[in-house]
């Protein structure tokens, strides 16, 4: 990038964020392709309630559905220094059509746990939600904890169709092959020949901690932004072939939208920047509801219909559940 084309993409980022005047309205050097296919998960976690006072109007303004993981015992809590939503709050987000899944009961990390535990936050959590009117089809680990133990993996799969695992810095690879530790995966499927589990699979989806950025770069908003443009843009490479097939995808979670710039904290404006960002650059914002899983060739796939044959629920008896986890 040249001097004048980087200083013509910081005036922009500056503008977006309400931080001063934008250069000339010729193209940004930052703005993607649009006739590539882009797409992107947005997670939100914890059940804080700035979700619905912060967040909320300003995906109500472009019409954007996302997935809320809630921690069931902590909907409702009273909490002057965390407010939490509420049922109701919770129930609202659902009629409207997000996505509600699972975060737990108590948000404890589960390899921490007795047997006996682990059922009751994994499965109890599912119970719960269905309680409250809600089908959770996918859960995410507290602290991405367990991801890489057999049996929280497996306890997960007696309740759910696909999981949230570990973090990364990059895209989801929905064939399972982008990401090198050790052996190289070449598809999803949940264990190795020898037993042990894969890096990454349908109940390790990799997803990129937005706080994460925060931190790292001090609650530097111009900063931020930046990177979250190269970063939803980073899915170009991969997917931007004659089948139109999606092959990686940015999955962004979020904590707290405000502006108190603590280590879960996301600036309410930052925020609605990168909203405005993907709405006006033609991003199709996605669920976790929407990913789904080929058996036969062991690989994930955005779902582009609403008759999707490769779908299965996750109302299957244990043994099927576990039948399904025995593929290498």
């Amino acid at each position: 990038m040249t001097l004048s084309s980087s200083i013509q993409a910081y005036g922009q980022i500056r503008h977006t964020l309400g931080l001063g005047q934008s250069p000339s309205p010729s193209a940004s050097p930052l703005s993607p392709n649009n006739n590539t296919k882009k797409e992107i998960i947005l997670n939100f976690y914890d059940d804080d309630k700035s979700q619905v006072v912060n967040a909320k109007p300003i995906l109500d303004k472009y019409r954007f559905k996302v997935t809320f993981f809630i921690v069931c015992n902590w909907a409702g809590k009273e909490d002057i220094q965390q407010p939490r939503m509420t049922w109701q709050d919770i129930g609202e987000l659902h009629k409207e059509g997000h996505d509600i899944e699972s975060h737990s009961m108590n948000h404890k990390r589960l390899n921490k746990l007795s047997y006996t535990e682990l059922n009751y936050e994994v499965g109890q959590s599912k119970q719960c939600l269905a309680d409250h009117g809600v089908n959770a089809t996918v859960f995410s680990p507290p602290h991405s904890a367990g991801w890489n133990n057999a049996t929280d993996v497996i306890t997960i799969a007696k309740y759910y169709y696909l999981s949230i695992g570990g973090f990364t810095t990059g895209l989801m690879h929905l064939h399972c092959d982008g990401e090198k530790r050790g052996t190289i995966q070449a598809d999803c499927r949940t264990f190795y020949e020898n037993g042990t589990i894969t890096h990454t699979n349908r109940y390790d989806i990799k997803e990129i901690t937005h706080n994460g950025m925060d931190n790292a770069l001090s609650h530097n908003d111009t900063m931020i932004f930046q990177k979250f443009v190269e970063l939803v843009n980073s899915q170009t490479e991969f997917n931007n072939q004659p089948d139109g097939i999606m092959r990686s995808i940015p999955i962004i979670g979020y904590h707290d939208i405000d502006n108190n710039r603590l280590p879960d904290s996301t600036d309410v404006s930052l925020f609605a920047a990168e909203m405005k960002y993907l709405y006006d650059n033609g991003f199709k914002v996605l669920t976790m509801s929407d990913l789904r899983y080929n058996q036969s060739g062991k690989y994930l796939y955005v779902n582009d219909s609403n008759n999707d044959s490769n779908y299965v629920e996750t109302n299957l008896t244990t043994t099927k559940r576990l039948s399904g986890l025995t593929d290498t």
